[in-house]
């Protein structure tokens, strides 16, 4: 098992635990803080040191600075985000009829207190997804899948639920397990072999979860299943291979496509590599010269303007506006 890979943990506990859960989160932030980005704190409807406010910013850069979490008593929503050149690491807290509920997705090593939540499902890049509840007892996807199938072979027949395998169509097929058939498509190669997934696949698998997040900030999968954004992303890599060997590029003045894609959608990646001419996202990873520049941009704009450029890992509309017009400032 390699010790640092990307993971992701859901979890739901009362709100009772809210202390115990705090420990948990600044664990995770030791673990992964890296010193010269830091973590950006923003907080919606908190309560601090006995007072109410509606919106809470600030940065956590070291260990002393854990403090700032430990005042923090009541909350509507809390987010903790850093983004370097490797990762972009999320800790997204919200509360709803007494319950917190907690997604982490982070770039680091695993971390076995289980005890914590009353439920939780916790996903890695190189093993198996599991689940836990609040005893700590780990139980394993496949017997998660047991306990379905038992329950759904009680409810119907078992004539009817043979006649419904036999129907099962090869496009569901793929379906059921879309990244082998991905896999497989682009690479002519066996993404299982002797009942386990190869060495190859797994590598693949989490290279296309990371630049995944990098170019969308959105987690790929839910409750182990890809989501259907990412199931696209995943189908358009065959439709893109199979355009380029039908078709050959056409040449597009350079100007001119890169202004429309500006118009649909403005994004940091492309204002960066519209002004500097320099590439943001290097061999599936951002280049430090973005990163550096995405921390000016973002310093500078609250500096003008008192307000936050991200809200849940989205540029805000007003920012959008702001990096729009740099460009035509150039």
């Amino acid at each position: 098992m390699i010790e640092e890979s990307l993971r992701e943990i859901i979890g739901l506990a009362k709100k009772s635990k809210w202390n115990r859960i705090k420990r948990y989160i600044k664990h995770i932030i030791e673990k992964t803080l890296e010193k010269e980005t830091g973590y950006n704190l923003t907080a919606l409807h908190v309560l601090i040191n006995g007072k109410k406010k509606s919106k809470f910013n600030t940065v956590i850069k070291n260990k002393e600075d854990f403090n700032k979490i430990d005042k923090i008593k009541d909350f509507d929503h809390l987010s903790f985000y850093q983004t370097t050149c490797n990762s972009n690491n999320l800790v997204d807290i919200s509360q709803s009829n007494g319950i917190i509920i907690v997604l982490a997705k982070y770039l680091g090593p695993v971390l076995k207190n289980y005890q914590i939540f009353d439920f939780s499902v916790h996903l890695d890049a190189f093993s198996q997804p599991f689940f836990t509840i609040g005893n700590g007892e780990k139980i394993n996807s496949s017997e998660i899948i047991d306990i379905i199938n038992n329950k759904h072979v009680k409810k119907t027949k078992v004539g009817i639920e043979k006649s419904k395998k036999k129907l099962i169509s090869k496009k569901e097929t793929e379906e059921i397990d879309l990244e082998a058939y991905v896999f497989r498509k682009l690479t002519n190669k066996n993404p299982i072999w002797n009942g386990s997934e190869t060495k190859g696949f797994q590598i693949w698998k989490a290279k296309m979860i990371n630049n995944y997040r990098i170019e969308t900030g959105k987690i790929s999968h839910y409750k182990a299943k890809p989501t259907k954004q990412f199931s696209l992303y995943l189908k358009n890599m065959i439709n893109e291979k199979v355009n380029k060997t039908k078709t050959p590029k056409k040449r597009i003045d350079k100007d001119i496509s890169h202004s429309k894609k500006i118009d649909n959608q403005i994004s940091e990646e492309i204002v960066f590599e519209t002004l500097t001419g320099k590439k943001a996202v290097w061999n599936g990873s951002i280049t430090r010269n973005f990163t550096n520049w995405k921390n000016r941009i973002h310093k500078n704009y609250r500096k003008e303007t008192g307000k936050i450029p991200l809200y849940k890992c989205k540029l805000t509309q007003n920012f959008k506006k702001y990096l729009n017009d740099l460009i035509k400032a150039n």
